[in-house]
């Protein structure tokens, strides 16, 4: 035999070993392909029904959402109109039930001055007016100033 035999034997035999190999990695990538397919056709079965549930489930959830928004906003409104009705009802009420109760105790005090009921003390004369530790009249929280905008700013005293 000569070198160029041996030669095209050795490639020969290399090409088989190859053509072997590959055949195999062949087979296996097939069947790993059809795994895949089987996979896919499985995930597609029951995914299906699973994506038209979740729809229906967000469907309900919106419409829930609307509703709950429409509750929110009727709340709010009947907040506002308890609100509005409340200081209706105190405007339209305060004033008179503080006239009939200082009426009532002006009723009440003068029966009892008519019977000489001792227990009610004498109004206390405006000249009373407790006075401070100098000899002039308290004059409340502001002190010598007043009220504002008065005089005391402009160099005026308070006498």
């Amino acid at each position: 035999m000569q070198t160029a035999d041996v030669l095209a034997i050795v490639v020969a035999v290399t090409v088989a070993v190859l053509v072997g190999v590959l055949a195999a990695a062949l087979v296996v990538v097939m069947r790993t392909l059809r795994d895949l397919r089987d996979a896919a056709d499985a995930l597609r079965t029951e995914a299906l029904p699973l994506v038209d549930e979740l729809r229906g489930a967000v469907r309900d959830a919106s419409h829930e959402v609307e509703r709950v928004d429409r509750l929110v906003t009727s709340a709010e409104q009947l907040g506002d109109a308890v609100d509005h009705a409340s200081r209706l009802a105190y405007r339209t009420l305060a004033s008179p039930v503080v006239k009939v109760m200082a009426l009532g105790t002006g009723v009440a005090r003068a029966r009892d001055r008519l019977r000489g009921d001792a227990r009610i003390p004498d109004a206390v004369p405006v000249d009373a007016a407790p006075e401070h530790a100098h000899g002039r009249r308290r004059r409340g929280r502001r002190g010598r100033r007043g009220r504002r905008g008065s005089g005391a700013r402009l160099g005026r005293r308070d006498s």
